[in-house]
């Protein structure tokens, strides 16, 4: 770039030295005639000075080092070029930043116009076309567009905690701040930053609720324990068939407290991630396969019966998190053996649309039918 550079400026400067050379020159015959036409000088004297004086001009011109006038404004150039790559490195810092955070951002001007929203504030509103629209119309939060207005008016730092609508409800509080005007015209616009609050606040909600569960749940478990623990010390110390009675008795209750356990750990997992959608796709028909094939031994061991269909020959699937939905379809199976009879005839079906009835034949007298079926919506399919 700075040969070029240099190369522009030496033709410049030499295409001026000759224009320079020529008015010089010209204007030396001028003064000569002049004098000539006087009487003051001998036209030879005169031919001569003119002679000598375009001749230095023109050895000045020729031999003179026009590059050395190029390097004064190439380093000046190279010094604003490195400033505005600075700049511009600033720039991207400051661009990337609000891209890169995991919150939601606004920026908004005067009149309530989202002017610029971060992927994550898209990602909250449901659009990746929002800047251009009022805040309003695209976050129904009007507890928040309040309070960037009076931020806007007082450019006083405000804090509002709100509750996002939607598909998936989410606890949030927003931090809005003044934010200075793009230009000089003195008008103030404002920042929103959004924090989601969900987990936290569903957490100190789930931490009371499981300590009143699992307090109200293990209580009678556990005073069994204790009871049989006593009698065992007492009475029926030396009676080995009691003995081993209640070691049955207290094994059953024991896992029955496991059981509870488990359950409620598993609430607190799915209560805990209620507010985040699931992102993946999950093919019902092959789920249902694999949970009928992990609970082979325990459909074998009751003498269950499954009848097993796949309705369409698309893939039928949905959004959601396969290891819950694995969960909810094994519990559908478990409940069927439980409570279908003896032996348990399960029928699954998998399909798209509204669940077909599942009835069939009424079976012996006094048999009870149980069945789970595994049906997605139409709306929920791909």
């Amino acid at each position: 770039m700075n040969t070029k550079l240099s190369s522009q400026i030496a033709k410049t400067v030499s295409a001026i030295r000759t224009h320079d050379l020529f008015w010089a020159a010209g204007f030396a015959a001028l003064i000569g005639a002049g004098l000539i036409v006087a009487g003051f000088a001998d036209w030879r004297v005169v031919l001569g000075a003119w002679l000598a004086l375009g001749g230095a001009l023109f050895i000045r011109n020729q031999v003179s080092p026009v590059r050395s006038y190029a390097e004064p404004v190439i380093d000046i150039v190279d010094k604003q070029l490195a400033v505005r790559r600075e700049g511009l490195a600033d720039l991207r810092i400051a661009r990337d930043v609000p891209e890169a955070l995991p919150d939601p951002l606004f920026i908004l001007d005067t009149d309530g116009i989202v002017e610029y929203a971060n992927p994550a504030a898209k990602e909250l509103v449901g659009s990746d076309n929002i800047e251009g629209r009022h805040f309003a119309a695209a976050l129904r939060a009007p507890d928040v567009f309040e309070a960037a207005e009076a931020v806007i008016k007082t450019q006083e730092p405000q804090t509002v905690d709100f509750v996002t609508t939607g598909s998936v409800e989410r606890s949030c509080r927003a931090l809005v701040a003044p934010l200075g005007a793009k230009s000089g015209d003195g008008l103030t616009r404002a920042l929103i930053f959004v924090h989601d609050l969900t987990s936290e606040r569903r957490v100190e909600r789930m931490r009371a609720d499981f300590i009143a569960s699992a307090s109200h749940e293990l209580r009678t478990p556990i005073a069994s324990l204790l009871g049989f623990i006593e009698t065992m010390r007492g009475h029926a110390k030396d009676d080995p068939e009691a003995r081993e009675k209640f070691l049955g008795i207290m094994q059953s209750q024991a896992e029955r407290m496991q059981r509870l356990v488990s359950d409620l750990m598993s609430l607190s997992r799915i209560e805990l991630n209620e507010h985040v959608p699931p992102k993946g796709n999950v093919a019902l028909a092959d789920l249902a396969g694999d949970v009928i094939d992990s609970l082979a031994p325990l459909l074998e061991r009751a003498g269950a019966i499954v009848d097993f269909l796949n309705d369409t020959d698309e893939p039928t699937k949905i959004r959601g998190d396969r290891d819950e939905l694995f969960q909810a379809v094994q519990n559908l199976l478990d409940n069927a053996v439980k409570y279908g009879g003896d032996p348990a005839m399960i029928k699954v079906r998998v399909g798209r649309g509204p669940a077909p009835p599942l009835g069939g034949d009424a079976g012996a007298p006094g048999r009870r039918r149980g069945g789970a079926n595994c049906c997605a919506a139409e709306c929920a399919c791909r």
